[in-house]
């Protein structure tokens, strides 16, 4: 198939001469649009009204059939009998491309729309699922999971507006399209603050037959869900981000069966044995909140089987969706020790490629075996993690075998060498495939809470651009993985630049960067334009600036004398820009970047209070860690801060309440928001805690923080530091039988240091 591409041309013209739609205030059109269109094509003809009556003042009306009036200039919005026998004709468009034609006969507008329906059908809430699941497995005599990650997730749709994230929306585009050649802008997702709308009492149209579609079919950015954030969809559809088709691009195997380290395995043959045990990894939870724990798959024979069937019941329930997904989850970092055995374990390639054939064998199969029953279908893969690299084993994949590369252009592609490798590695994909299905899925994580960047402006538009230059023709769309907020974009002073500029290179690669640039300050940020362009330029300057990406690197890019000139610039704009809308702006984009400032002075206090205390100077220590812990912004530096500064209030000041109440704040902090890292440094602070609240015998409190700690995600020294405080508490208490359960359990876990089991048993025979 041949890739698509964005035209952008004048066609032969079908008419003649320019018309109006408004004069001097007044309507002098209509806007037509078929009664029984679908919703996303009613709401583009609401969408031309609402904003040409914000331009001008008038209300051109909405029929459902040409009035016929004299004077009465009719604009079609989305395909109807009368575009076709006017000859605009869209049965050469691919999915979401669109038409613009208009002439002193009539305006037409209208692409390529489709509605994909709920799925699985009646999918209407996340409180469906059970219901779903049971008519699922009932189906197919399987305790399958229901099959909708990466589909259809019922909060991908707005129930104001009565369309999904995943519905192609031609016609809307091309009533956006028309209404950028007017001027109007939708820079920030808010339209009272991020709309620029010109003042124009008449409008008139130039003659044209505009014809476009997207380079990229698949553009899916997620940062929210229309169903909470009514503004976020419409600017996410303002920028033509969207699906010319329903895509499965993350996990599959977890759905075959889906176990959890409290509940019986009933298909131990799926899953991996790791040192007598099967390790739990995580997946994001497909209709939202948090994680849930998945065991790591055993790719073999039974698993594979099991996949086959699932996909070909799959396709036969849902024959709309070209492809499933056999992809392992996330936390998939160990193989089944008889996997490891036979060889599959290849260490010597490093961690992008140590488990690289061992997972694309699993996939290629799965995908030869789909291919007998449902030879036009295909099957995805994820080029992640340890299974990143390109397999050695394989010559060549199956025809219906796809690929979702995984990579992250903010970070990795900031070294030229870097980048060169990245594109290497995707062309060695690409060319062991046959059918051109392969997909890139990108990570915008800069503000999210562990990487360590508060208020920090993430620019990298010229590495977008590159990337997407050099993607056309090879990839057929992407999946953004953004910073996430559940009610709205999150930091959408910082991010919606970046994101504007990505969604139009989608369309274009070779979008002019500078004069976009030029266009967006000038007309968002009015007397300002200046300052916040070399705001943004100053920012995509320190962005590429080599050096670690956490405030904790000793190398890290961002300088003292980077974030001063941030401020100065901002400062300066503030004054320029007032007041008024132009200054709210502004602020909005000054106030998210207020946390930066903090980064030095936590980062020199937490430096400063690790000196002294290595200089045995506990009273200096204390004071700077506390300073630290007052400025930090991000969970990562707080929480490095917390733990150094309860260990000087322990060991150095002998204030064993301190470092309790500091460790337990700590111990707090934990979570998703940080980086693996320090969520050691987490566990490290709980038990901290946990072991002094023994040493001063507060037994209640020390059971209640034994009670937060989840016993199955322990493992190693943690696992028996947790079964040996069960035993102090239990043998404090008088419950010796309690207690010599728990140390027998204790000594019996694995990869403990023998140093602690041998301290556990000096202190049982005491």
């Amino acid at each position: 198939m041949k890739p698509l591409i964005c035209l952008f041309f004048l066609l032969p013209t079908v008419f003649l001469s320019a018309a109006d739609l408004v004069v001097d205030g007044k309507p002098v059109s209509e806007i037509i649009v078929r009664e029984e269109a679908l919703p996303q094509v009613r709401f583009a003809a609401r969408e031309l009204q609402e904003h040409l009556r914000k331009m001008s003042g008038a209300q051109v009306p909405i029929v459902h059939a040409p009035s016929g009036r004299e004077g009465v200039y009719p604009v079609y919005v989305g395909e109807q009998e009368a575009t076709r026998r006017l000859g605009v004709s869209l049965e050469k468009l691919p999915m979401e491309g669109y038409r613009i034609v208009a002439g002193d006969r009539a305006l037409v507008l209208a692409g390529k729309d489709f509605s994909f329906g709920a799925l699985p059908p009646g999918f209407k809430s996340t409180d469906d699922v059970p219901r779903l699941t049971g008519e699922w497995q009932k189906l197919t005599g399987r305790k399958w999971s229901l099959p909708y990650n990466g589909l259809y997730n019922p909060r991908n749709l707005s129930p104001e507006l009565g369309f999904s994230h995943y519905d192609p929306t031609g016609t809307l585009f091309a009533v956006y399209d028309f209404l950028e050649q007017l001027g109007v802008r939708w820079y920030y997702p808010d339209t009272a603050t991020g709309t620029v709308i010109p003042e124009q009492r008449t409008i008139a149209i130039e003659t044209q037959e505009r014809e476009a579609s997207p380079v990229f079919p698949v553009r899916y950015m997620r940062y929210t869900f229309p169903a909470s954030d009514l503004e976020g969809f419409l600017w996410w559809k303002r920028q033509k981000l969207g699906m010319a088709k329903i895509f499965w691009h993350a996990h599959g195997t977890p759905f075959v069966s889906r176990v959890t380290p409290q509940t019986p395995n009933p298909n131990p043959e799926f899953f991996a044995v790791v040192n007598g045990e099967t390790p739990f990894g995580k997946i994001k939870a497909a209709h939202g909140g948090g994680t849930r724990r998945t065991p790591a798959p055993r790719l073999a024979a039974p698993l594979r089987d099991e996949m086959i069937d699932f996909a070909d019941e799959f396709f036969k329930r849902y024959p709309m969706v070209d492809n499933a997904s056999a992809a392992p989850a996330d936390g998939f970092v160990s193989i089944d020790d008889r996997d490891a055995a036979a060889g599959w374990d290849r260490k010597e390639r490093g961690d992008r490629g140590r488990f690289s054939d061992y997972i694309w064998n699993f996939v290629n199969e799965v995908a030869q075996g789909v291919a007998k029953k449902h030879p036009d279908k295909f099957i995805t893969g994820l080029a992640y993690g340890y299974g990143r690299a390109v397999p050695l084993d394989i010559d060549r994949f199956s025809p219906n075998l796809g690929v979702v590369y995984c990579q992250t252009r903010s970070t990795e592609m900031i070294d030229p060498a870097r980048r060169e490798e990245i594109r290497k590695e995707r062309n060695d994909w690409i060319a062991k495939m046959g059918n051109g299905e392969f997909y890139i899925w990108e990570y915008y994580l800069s503000h999210e809470p562990r990487r360590q960047l508060p208020g920090v402006p993430a620019i990298f538009t010229r590495i977008m651009q590159e990337d997407a230059q050099d993607l056309r023709g090879k990839s057929k769309g992407e999946y953004v993985e953004c910073s996430y907020g559940r009610d709205q974009m999150q930091n959408p002073g910082l991010n919606h630049y970046p994101y504007l500029v990505q969604a139009r290179l989608y369309w274009d690669p070779d979008l002019d960067l500078p004069a976009f640039l030029d266009e967006y300050c000038r007309k968002f940020y009015g007397p300002a334009a200046e300052e916040m362009k070399a705001f943004f330029t100053h920012a995509e300057k320190v962005w590429m600036q080599p050096g670690g990406r956490k405030a904790s690197d000793e190398n890290f890019f961002l300088k003292e004398a980077d974030i001063q000139r941030f401020f100065e610039i901002l400062e300066a704009a503030k004054t320029k820009a007032g007041e008024g809308l132009y200054g709210k702006r502004v602020a909005i984009v000054a106030n998210e970047c207020e946390p930066m400032r903090g980064i030095y002075g936590a980062k020199e206090a937490y430096e400063k209070g690790v000196a002294a205390a290595k200089a045995g100077d506990g009273e200096a220590a204390a004071r700077h860690l506390e300073t630290a812990v007052r400025l930090a912004h991000d969970p990562a530096a707080l929480l490095e801060a917390q733990v150094a500064l309860g260990e000087v209030y322990r060991d150095q000041r002998g204030d064993n309440a301190a470092a309790i109440a500091i460790f337990g704040e700590a111990a707090k902090g934990g979570g998703n928001k940080v980086a693996v890292p320090w969520r050691r440094l987490a566990r490290k602070a709980r038990y901290a805690a946990l072991d002094l609240l023994l040493k001063e015998k507060r037994y209640d409190e020390a059971s209640q923080l034994l009670d937060q700690i989840e016993p199955d995600r322990e493992k190693g020294l943690w696992k028996f530091r947790l079964l040996k405080a069960y035993g102090d508490i239990a043998r404090a208490q008088g419950d010796i039988a309690a207690a010599q359960e728990r140390y027998a359990a204790a000594m019996e876990v694995k990869n403990v240091p023998e140093g602690e089991i041998r301290k556990l048993r000096k202190e049982l025979d005491q």
